[in-house]
């Protein structure tokens, strides 16, 4: 027998919560969401639990004007009005671009999943909204989650870049690349050294945090990030109060003895998600630390450390496919009060799969057969 109940993610023990969170999945752990509660606005879950032992959580937040594109209906699914005007609720970690499905294994799992999106789309109903959507899943994940429930449909709606690195410590992505881009790798790499930059990897002291943290607002008001300084902070000194700091890499890129790039990432299991990076503007570009920051000391270090998967987020994919990455599609699974349109859902997932297929006709090795089951 389930039963549920909304709580806070405070009220489950990290070991609790953990053990039913996949390796890799680092913005679904419980330290992960216990910082943005600290740093933002606390998550509300459900949590169904069995012969009193938790088997599957979701976390969700309320929407607000302030979230930008990246969390905008309408700038997701422009083709469908309908669902573009929805009131919805909004599940998984609070602005992440990567979530996942926090759910036991075993044979009970593809229940456990349909009593859990019951459970959750009740409570958005109750709320008076029109539903619920879990955003930024892989597409596998979305696929097994809307299995479990008749109303629940996957939309794509973004791509991951990730490089997956090669075994035996190897500093260099595991996908055949072209030779152009072989080489253009290795001249970055030699340009960025002899322009003068020193790499320094680090962990996140409070320090180092305040250190980088003008760097990485800097490039946060740049794109239309709000909170400055004092926001970075916030959220490094939340990070540090959950533990989340023993997870963090820092990566320092000096010229001259001057940070001029700097990139925060976080590793889980076998995975290292890139998460920050700043710059000093005015220091300029010789020598392209934009790329070794964001891409090149990401996926050295990941070697060096036996991860095997680097994830470097959802920007300036041309730039990354060119570096090594494959693309992963991301989607989002959507409950809906009314019944869902089936045939423009099925159309919107052609188009965009289309899209990314002739955008990257070039580096047709960066899409992978995920993507083949949405195309004509």
């Amino acid at each position: 027998m389930f039963s549920s109940s909304v709580t806070a993610i405070s009220s489950l023990t990290a070991t609790e919560w953990d053990s039913l969170v996949a390796e890799g999945d680092l913005f679904c752990s419980h330290a992960w969401l216990r910082h943005l509660d600290e740093a933002s606005a606390p998550h509300s879950a459900v949590v169904v639990r069995r012969s009193g032992r938790s088997v599957a959580a979701m976390p969700f937040w309320e929407p607000d004007r302030m979230e930008g594109n990246l969390f905008r209906l309408s700038d997701f699914f422009p083709d469908l009005p309908a669902l573009a005007s929805a009131r919805l609720l909004w599940a998984g970690a609070r602005r992440a671009v990567r979530n996942g499905v926090v759910c036991e294994t075993g044979p009970s799992r593809s229940p456990t999943a349909t009593h859990l999106l019951s459970v959750v789309l009740d409570h958005a109903l109750a709320a008076e909204y029109d539903g619920v959507i879990v955003p930024y899943l892989p597409v596998g994940a979305a696929e097994e989650l809307a299995a479990a429930h008749p109303r629940a449909r996957v939309l794509l709606h973004s791509a991951d870049a990730t490089v997956h690195v090669l075994p035996h410590g190897t500093a260099g992505p595991s996908r055949t690349v072209s030779a152009h881009n072989r080489k253009r790798r290795r001249r970055e790499i030699r340009d960025f050294f002899a322009a003068g930059h020193t790499v320094e990897w680090t962990g996140l002291t409070a320090d180092i945090a305040a250190e980088v943290a003008p760097l990485i607002a800097n490039v946060r008001s740049k794109y239309g990030g709000g909170g400055g300084v004092d926001w970075m902070n916030r959220v490094f000194e939340a990070q540090r109060k959950v533990g989340l700091d023993e997870s963090a890499a820092v990566l320092l890129c000096r010229r001259d003895g001057v940070l001029v790039t700097t990139a925060v990432c976080y590793h889980h299991g076998d995975a290292l998600h890139g998460r920050y990076f700043g710059a000093d503007e005015s220091a300029g570009r010789a020598g392209s630390p934009y790329f070794f920051t964001t891409c090149h000391g990401p996926v050295a270090y990941a070697a060096q450390s036996g991860l095997r998967r680097v994830h470097l987020s959802t920007s300036s994919l041309e730039a990354k496919v060119r570096r090594g990455a494959t693309l992963e599609p991301l989607a989002a699974v959507a409950l809906l009060r009314d019944e869902p349109d089936a045939a423009g859902i099925d159309s919107h997932n052609r188009k965009f799969a289309t899209e990314y297929h002739n955008r990257f006709a070039g580096h047709q090795s960066a899409l992978g057969p995920a993507w083949s089951g949405y195309l004509d």
